[in-house]
């Protein structure tokens, strides 16, 4: 893969990392992380060293993207109440339809 087309994966995955802190939010200890490393590779895009080292930055991103998303609390979309609010978690085995 060239330099350019390694750029062009960047520039998605950093797209990606953007929506992800966006929907999952911006705190926590892996939020920062992510938002360190999109920064770290933000300034390699403008002057790459090499595709080694892009290629090491996209893979570490992906890595915090997924840490952000299965973080507790990660996901206000999903509708799960929050501090002891309705529903009070998943309905017991009892009343599970069966499969």
């Amino acid at each position: 893969m060239s330099i350019s087309q390694k750029k062009e994966e960047a520039e998605a995955v950093l797209d990606s990392a953007e929506m992800t802190l966006e929907t999952f939010g911006e705190t926590g200890k892996k939020a920062h992380e992510l938002k360190a490393k999109v920064s770290e590779l933000e300034q390699q895009l403008q002057d790459p060293d090499s595709e080694r080292k892009l290629n090491q930055l996209i893979e570490e991103i992906r890595d915090l993207m997924e840490e952000v998303q299965d973080e507790p609390g990660g996901d206000p979309m999903m509708g799960e109440p929050q501090n002891g609010g309705l529903g009070g978690g998943p309905p017991p085995e009892d009343d599970m339809p069966p499969m």
